[in-house]
């Protein structure tokens, strides 16, 4: 995912190494086209170039041989090149392999059952392909959109305008009564990124990003230290982070979130553990430091006990259970990856912060307190909450053996378990009962970990989404198997658990999660493509590139590395 030098390799060799992936696929589409265009069938070719720097420009190319096809889109190439004065980075090829036709209503019935941003079909206007637009630039520029009033998809005929004269030069009017009938399309693409030649997925989901033979270790510490690496570039010399992107026209996110700034951090020092890249680690620190000064508040109580909380800067100051918890998890991480004690004693406070939201009756936690009065705001804000903040407090055991927080996690499991807090298949919990079982292996915390997996095993093999929190309660209940096969603890438990449905599953989000990374191929398409390189995205929410989006799967890819590849005595630290 580098941005390798476009003089690598120059543009004739690329584009010929490119040409003979096309040209090997002739015989694959041929009768296709004939299905379509009839006996003498067409060939349809499209040329993706991009300087790494701006939205790709697209040319086509079509005739009644490969080969023609192929130098119609090479010259116009050629000619745009000129014109704009500039070298392509990134070069990507598709030949059209698949056409459907239909009525402007039958399609919008079509991607009226699609979910949003999902669609993965290029459009042609028109029966000849002259005014046709690959599934990435369909997307990428928003051509289909969700009305929020009426909650039907609509097509963006101003965007599409905007797009032909971006990349055409063409000034058009259209709208549906000049589209009567929409040809929908699929490719077989190749992607050169400067010094390699590609192939990409051609399927559904998949459509668009390289084709990954084998998931190993290389491939995983490329991702893990690539992600976070954009990650650390995000933080600026105070500490704070570069929220995120909607990329399609590179609108930075407004607004911020302490919680996501610590727990970002939190899987930054993850992937240090892997990487141990010093600009990573500069960051961190940075990050931390940020978190300290602007993100936390100390109060004494009547009693001279100093309780810590971290203040969300917005007009409500308000205090939530689970941004004590994240800082929390920063500060204990960044304590054992760094072997430096400096927070240790802002960590007891802030614990000493979370132990306030306690309820003394249920032992349940309040999620959310007005500052600086502490009085309760919101009983209950999010799930994610309560095993946020139990695992962070068993991360901090871990660090000072306090009995005070293992009981504070004890008791609040007592909670979770009456009031089967297993149905939330929530992560952190799975996290948490992990953790806790180090400590105390009773098979009451056992349990509840298969049960948080359980019965989300078949949802993780079909969702459609790269939902990346999945992949890593999976990885908190594979640990759990591990040590109970280790340490020989109720075994029994695994008679009524589908250990090899587990592993299917995680095999898969470990796969699936990658149509959430802005590779090359993907990001070129995008109207600033060196802001979103190599960060995650979120599809169904406009592309979004957001720092915990970003975070979510360093951790999942950590925990998948550490569990798969690197044995404990390795480089990796068990904490």
């Amino acid at each position: 995912m580098q941005l390798t030098n476009p003089t690598t390799i120059d543009l004739k060799s690329r584009l010929e190494e490119l040409k003979q992936k096309v040209f090997e696929q002739t015989e694959a589409v041929s009768d296709r086209m004939r299905l379509f265009f009839g006996n003498k069938p067409k060939f349809i070719i499209f040329l993706s170039f991009s300087d790494g720097k701006s939205r790709a420009y697209v040319c086509k190319g079509s005739g009644n041989s490969v080969e023609s096809s192929w130098q119609n889109a090479v010259d116009s190439m050629n000619s745009r090149l000129k014109k704009l004065k500039t070298a392509p980075l990134w070069i990507k090829a598709d030949l059209v392999k698949d056409i459907k036709g239909y009525s402007f209503e039958g399609f919008m019935s079509h991607v009226s059952k699609i979910r949003t941003n999902y669609f993965r079909e290029g459009i042609a206007l028109d029966e000849m392909f002259n005014l046709a637009f690959l599934e990435q630039q369909v997307n990428a520029n928003v051509f289909l959109y969700d009305n929020k009033e009426t909650r039907k998809k609509q097509v963006s005929w101003k965007n599409i305008m905007a797009h032909i004269k971006y990349n055409m030069g063409l000034k058009l009017e259209l709208d549906e009564n000049s589209c009567k009938n929409i040809w929908l399309f699929s490719t077989i693409g190749f992607f050169h990124d400067g010094t390699t030649c590609y192939n990409l997925n051609n399927d559904w989901l998949n459509n668009g990003r390289r084709d990954i033979e084998e998931i190993d270790e290389n491939l995983l510490r490329s991702v893990i230290a690539r992600s976070s690496a954009y990650l650390a570039d995000q933080v600026d010399s105070t500490g704070k982070y570069r929220y995120g992107y909607f990329p399609c026209f590179n609108k930075e996110i407004p607004g911020y979130n302490i919680l996501r700034h610590a727990s970002t951090t939190y899987a930054m020092i993850e992937a240090f553990e892997v990487t141990r890249d010093e600009q990573l680690g500069q960051a961190i620190k940075l990050a931390l430091n940020y978190l300290a000064v602007e993100g936390i508040e100390s109060l004494v109580d009547e009693n001279g006990v100093a309780r810590s909380f971290m203040i969300e800067r917005t007009r409500d100051n308000e205090i939530k259970l689970g941004a004590n918890a994240a800082a929390i998890l920063a500060y204990s991480k960044y304590t054992t990856v760094f072997n430096d004690g400096k927070y240790v004693q802002l960590m007891t406070q802030l614990a000493e912060g979370i132990s306030y939201f306690q309820d003394k009756q249920d032992s349940s936690f309040v999620h959310v307190l007005n500052f600086p009065d502490l009085s309760i705001k919101d009983r209950y804000r999010i799930i994610y909450y309560d095993g946020e903040a139990a695992f962070a407090l068993m991360r901090l055991y871990g660090i000072d053996r306090n009995e005070r927080w293992l009981d504070i996690v004890e008791r609040a499991f007592g909670h979770f378990i009456r009031n089967e807090y297993w149905n939330y298949k929530d992560h952190w919990l799975s996290y948490c009962s992990f953790e806790l079982v180090k400590y105390k292996p009773e098979r009451k915390y056992i349990e509840f970990n298969l049960k948080n997996a359980a019965g989300i095993l078949d949802f993780c093999l079909t969702r459609e989404t790269t939902y990346p929190t999945l992949l890593e309660l999976l990885m908190a209940t594979c640990n759990m198997v591990e040590k109970m096969k280790e340490e020989d603890l109720d075994l029994d438990l695994l008679e009524s658990f589908d250990v090899e449905k587990l592993m299917r599953a995680i095999e898969h989000r470990v796969e699936h999660q990658l149509n959430g990374l802005y590779f090359p191929e993907v990001a070129m398409y995008y109207k600033a493509p060196q802001n979103i390189l190599g960060a995650f995205y979120i599809r169904h929410h406009s592309f979004r590139a957001r720092i915990d989006d970003i975070e979510h799967n360093i951790s999942g890819y950590c925990s998948y590395l550490r569990q798969i590849f690197v044995p404990t005595s390795e480089n990796i630290v068990q904490t």
